[in-house]
């Protein structure tokens, strides 16, 4: 297995949508929350564009829908009954799309506040942890609100789905690297 990322230790706390075999959810969620940036593998962030790394979850009914996104390209969709689509960052029009989303998050700063606890987001709203090498941002609002413009983090929410269209199609094409 690739070291793509240091590693603060996980302690995965299974969350309370998981309903995956193993806790395997909670897992890959804990450690995409405690990725610490290796400046060789994800690009520096700077002073004006801080942000290095997205997490975008939705509640649905009993399943959240978590977007992992990082400015290496590197993204995978979880959801938490255990399914999921991971890889696809070998395709350029995944990669371009991350880079949207990272430099929306970017430019979505005022609307966050720093956090140290994650939970997931309640049914039909939509939580977004954004990764920086001060620490973890968060916001948020109702699914309906974000995608109908109602709200300042709504083109964070686009460019999220954005990705995610872009990760589908390359999975129904059998050609992510998972």
């Amino acid at each position: 297995m690739l070291n793509w990322f240091k590693k603060r230790p996980p302690t995965p706390v299974r969350v309370s949508s998981d309903t995956s075999p193993n806790g395997v959810y909670s897992g890959l969620r804990q450690m995409a929350l405690s990725t610490i940036r290796s400046e060789s593998e994800i690009p520096a962030a700077s002073p004006d564009a801080p942000a290095w790394g997205v997490l975008m979850e939705t509640g649905h009914g009993e399943v959240t829908v978590t977007l992992r996104a990082f400015g290496d390209g590197t993204t995978s969709l979880y959801l938490s009954n255990g399914g999921g689509i991971l890889g696809g960052n070998q395709h350029e029009v995944l990669r371009s799309a991350t880079g949207r989303l990272i430099d929306q998050a970017n430019h979505s700063l005022a609307h966050l506040e720093p956090c140290d606890a994650f939970p997931i987001p309640a049914p039909e709203h939509t939580v977004f942890y954004v990764l920086t090498d001060a620490g973890v941002l968060t916001g948020g609002a109702l699914q309906n609100d974000l995608g109908y413009g109602r709200h300042p983090l709504s083109t964070l929410f686009q460019a999220g789905h954005d990705v995610i269209s872009q990760l589908r199609l390359i999975s129904e094409s059998g050609k992510t690297d998972a």
